[in-house]
């Protein structure tokens, strides 16, 4: 199986082509999933803090279950934000700020992380751009700098959305521009491939001081000044309503079915119902872009979408195209695989 199976235009060029990548691009590369994050999380809370969790956790009827580890991080911090809105109570309001803190050492604690699946993603896209000038688009909801890292490993020219040196300032309309070079009054645009990535959730190396944001070495940021990183979540509409998130929405959205018309997704639960309804199914519903998504078990909360033709879910048995299903066996689910198809 190669890309060119399900975005035919892919045998001349791979501009147009976006990719959503999850939690599971990164699995491979030592870090945990929603799973292991949570038991990570929960496992560092000191006792005055899970007594606090059970708390939050029982005005809902819940309680964690340390052997099985749920509910799972997003949920639990679903409810723990939920009842410090309603309450209005610090310790909660504390308990919140701790678990994006410890989701922060999780990611940091990851010592040397392998890259090789990702040099070899982009190696892969360098080769099919034929030295024309070509843009990729990413959209991730990872907080690690895997894909950042290897695109310096492969050479290629990243946009993110910020400007400077050491220490990077938050500039939207850098997403939109492009390289090259004036001769006589002429542009002409480098002929390379810049890979373009919108960071949906934020990143270990955003950090916020008062109204604006910055961009630094993770291990550069001052722990006085506040990571800027979105809570995993099932429902994430507050925080995706203030800067930067609001925007990179925004952005998105007007991405999606102009300059990027095919998207395929790797690594990605689509456990979170504010990108689901704010960016993937209107896209697919509209028309406006062909989604071809690569998973270990079909995703129910797309269940509206599967009939259109212009859905594929690629899964560990089963291929579903327009809701019909085909039985298969690939291992394209994982990244490692994944990577192969181009």
């Amino acid at each position: 199986m190669s890309i060119e199976e399900f975005v035919p235009k892919t045998r001349t060029s791979i501009d147009n082509l976006g990719f959503l990548f999850g939690a599971g691009t990164s699995f491979e590369s030592g870090y945990p999933l929603v799973g292991g994050l949570t038991k990570q999380v929960v496992g560092a809370l000191r006792g005055d803090e899970r007594t606090v969790l059970d708390e939050a956790l029982a005005t809902f009827g819940q309680s964690y279950d340390d052997a099985s580890g749920t509910p799972n991080i997003e949920e639990i911090s679903d409810m723990v934000i939920e009842h410090h809105t309603n309450s209005q109570l610090e310790r909660f309001g504390a308990l919140k700020e701790k678990i994006r803190e410890l989701v922060r050492d999780a990611i940091l604690g990851v010592e040397r992380p392998d890259i090789s699946n990702q040099v070899a993603f982009f190696e892969r896209l360098k080769g099919r751009a034929f030295d024309r000038a070509t843009d990729v688009w990413v959209f991730t909801t990872n907080y690690d700098l895997l894909f950042e890292d290897a695109c310096a490993e492969v050479g290629l020219k990243m946009v993110n959305g910020f400007i400077g040196a050491t220490t990077r300032y938050y500039a939207e309309r850098e997403f939109s521009t492009v390289s090259g070079t004036i001769s006589g009054g002429r542009f002409s645009q480098e002929g390379s491939l810049t890979v373009r990535i919108v960071k949906l959730h934020g990143s270990v190396s955003w950090f916020r001081k008062g109204e604006r944001v910055f961009e630094a070495a993770p291990g550069a940021i001052n722990e006085a000044e506040a990571r800027c990183m979105v809570l995993p979540r099932r429902t994430k509409v507050l925080e995706t309503l203030s800067k930067p998130y609001d925007r990179l929405f925004r952005l998105s959205s007007l991405i999606l079915g102009d300059k990027c018309k095919h998207l395929i997704s790797s690594g990605f639960s689509f456990g979170d119902s504010h990108i689901n309804e704010t960016l993937i199914t209107p896209k697919i519903d509209s028309g406006a872009i062909s989604f071809s998504n690569f998973c270990l078990e079909e995703p129910s909360s797309l269940n509206s979408s599967r009939g259109r033709p212009n859905v594929w879910h690629f899964c560990k048995d089963k291929t579903v195209n327009g809701g019909r299903e085909t039985e298969a066996s690939r291992d394209t689910w994982k990244f490692s695989e994944f990577v192969k198809l181009f």
